[in-house]
């Protein structure tokens, strides 16, 4: 227990941002998903973006990682301009992406699917240095190593779909609705794992959630977004005693 505490001690947020969008519009065709949104997630920050559906959490997340490109805003991450740079070179730069659904690999095993996630990495050593990291921090996922992904569980599945992100040790990770379809009891464990690999490895976390208590009690600040403009940000304890969102978002009267 002394040794977790001093982990988590190590990685605190900082005011150094990662990413940050300065009126940012992206459009599905003639559609004007986002309009002029902006936000900061700063290292070592858990921060959530909630929101009902059609909000433009999603897109933001796709527009983030490079799968849309907006066309007007600023998009920088780690330093550099990203707006418009393909997803698989934002991946290179040290981003997963997490998207709703999982999309795992349901005809490989799981041990295929990390592998798969490592694509980027050359050293084979390291690789399977990876994939031991992600069964210490999803020891379910050990137990199944050799096991077809569409064979498990939809919280194995999400379980999964973390650890494949996490092969290219990434700098920020995106989340899309990792509670999506999950019983209570993995919901649980997802956020718990979230929270660890906050608070052990300090890696920068981009939470969509519907769930806004899970995603507010976890999170260090929060956005909330409607109808693809940013309504609030601030907290997210802060977020979560504000009347319209305990309304809105936190079921009550």
């Amino acid at each position: 227990m002394a040794e977790r505490a001093q982990a988590e001690a190590r990685f605190t947020p900082t005011d150094t941002p990662i990413l940050e969008l300065t009126d940012v519009h992206t459009y599905y065709g003639h559609i004007h998903a986002l309009k002029g949104i902006s936000m900061r997630v700063n290292q070592g920050e858990i921060v959530a973006l909630i929101g009902g559906n059609g909000a433009g959490k999603t897109t933001t997340l796709r527009t983030v990682s490079g799968m849309m490109k907006p066309r007007h805003g600023t998009l920088i991450y780690d330093g550099r301009n990203a707006a418009g740079v393909p997803a698989h070179q934002i991946m290179q730069q040290g981003m997963s992406h997490v998207p709703e659904g999982r999309r795992i690999f349901p005809q490989l095993t799981v041990r295929e699917n990390l592998e798969v996630g490592a694509f980027t990495v050359r050293d084979r050593a390291l690789i399977e240095q990876r994939i031991q990291e992600g069964f210490e921090f999803f020891p379910r996922l050990r137990e199944r190593e050799n096991q077809l992904g569409g064979t498990m569980s939809g919280g194995e599945q999400q379980m999964l779909a973390i650890a494949r992100a996490l092969m290219v040790n990434p700098k920020l990770l995106l989340l899309d609705e990792p509670s999506m379809g999950l019983s209570p009891l993995f919901v649980e464990a997802i956020f718990d794992i979230i929270q660890l690999l906050n608070r052990e490895r300090g890696t920068t976390v981009l939470l969509v959630e519907q769930n806004a208590n899970m995603a507010l009690g976890i999170a260090h600040r929060a956005y909330v977004l409607q109808t693809g403009e940013m309504r609030l940000s601030g907290k997210a304890s802060d977020i979560a005693q504000d009347e319209s969102v305990r309304k809105a978002y936190l079921g009550e009267e």
